[in-house]
């Protein structure tokens, strides 16, 4: 199986971020599990916005779509800014909705049987649940399989008040449980793929 992670920081790839952590902690996980594992910092690549299924090749897209397609499990970490997903996040969400109506080999969305997930380092819970929120239910809509608790949240405000667990324990916990979850039904759905029977694109 193969797994793409997507790292929707702001920041460059050089500096240091609670997303990058996350999805560092999530790639372990997965390679650990021998899957074919890439990783990408968005931030480095040159994405052209729109809601287009277009592939001019004056932009890193081309690239980066072939790798969701090969992909059986995608991964989308972000930073909260302002209570929200990064703006990146929201141009990969859009670039993606391009191709809500093309179809896989059966007539599926090309995005049925894959599944996603979605890591998010925030300063507040509620900010952090909103930008999960956001994307898995966008995931969702464009045909991905969303698993139980396909998100893990970093809590820069993280308070152990409820929890006998240190930090870094909450947030490993996290990341493993929401990896193994993507694992477990990737793998369901390499073996049993979602029906036609009523859900074929017209």
């Amino acid at each position: 199986m193969k797994a793409v992670l997507l790292n929707t920081s702001l920041k460059k790839g050089t500096e240091a971020s609670e997303t990058e952590k996350m999805l560092h902690e999530s790639a372990r996980i997965l390679q650990k599990e021998r899957i074919d594992t890439n990783r990408f910092h968005l931030r480095d690549f040159q994405i052209n916005f729109g809601i287009t299924d277009r592939l001019d090749g004056d932009d890193d897209w081309p690239f980066i779509f072939e790798k969701i397609k090969e992909a059986d499990i995608v991964i989308i970490g972000t930073p909260v800014s302002m209570g929200d997903k990064s703006s990146i996040a929201s141009l990969i969400l859009e670039r993606l909705q391009g191709y809500e109506t093309i179809k896989n080999k059966k007539g599926q969305s090309i995005f049925y049987n894959k599944v996603g997930g979605t890591i998010v380092a925030g300063c507040g819970d509620e900010g952090a649940k909103s930008a999960s929120q956001s994307i898995l239910y966008r995931l969702s809509m464009l045909g991905f399989t969303i698993p139980p608790h396909a998100n893990a949240i970093f809590r820069s405000d993280w308070d152990n008040q409820d929890t006998n667990q240190t930090e870094g324990e909450f947030e490993t916990k996290n990341a493993e449980r929401m990896t193994y979850n993507l694992i477990h039904f990737a793998e369901l759905l390499k073996f049993h793929p979602i029906p036609t029977l009523g859900n074929v694109l017209e």
